[in-house]
């Protein structure tokens, strides 16, 4: 009649929870961080090399 709880969906919830924020803070530091090969960025390294050059 009454079944013991099994700790089934506690699991469920915690491995759902450590892969969200594990997704979430990949994420972050990709959108965080600027590739080189983006123009803003090539543009920054244009401009110090100028500054460096005076």
């Amino acid at each position: 009649m009454n079944e013991p709880k099994k700790p089934f969906p506690y699991l469920v919830v915690g491995i759902s929870l450590l892969l969200g924020c594990l997704f979430l803070g990949l994420f972050f530091l990709a959108v965080t961080n600027e590739p080189e090969y983006m123009p803003s960025h090539q543009k920054k390294l244009a401009e110090a090399a100028k500054v460096q050059a005076q």
